[in-house]
């Protein structure tokens, strides 16, 4: 019997949900097995980055 791939193992989809639909596409880049883990720290760093960023900008 053929096992199926998990959607978060698909680099090209989780990608594409980071850009439209970021909370399943930081789920997905957690639970992901084939996403390297500099490139993970790398987006998460981004995401905080942006987070804190919108933050200061709005109560600065």
């Amino acid at each position: 019997m053929e096992t199926k791939e998990k959607w978060y193992n698909k680099p090209q989809l989780v990608g594409t949900l980071l850009m439209f639909w970021p909370p399943f596409g930081l789920y997905g880049l957690y639970k992901s097995e084939n996403i390297d883990s500099k490139f993970k720290i790398a987006i998460y760093g981004v995401f905080i980055f942006v987070i804190v960023l919108f933050l200061v900008i709005h109560f600065g």
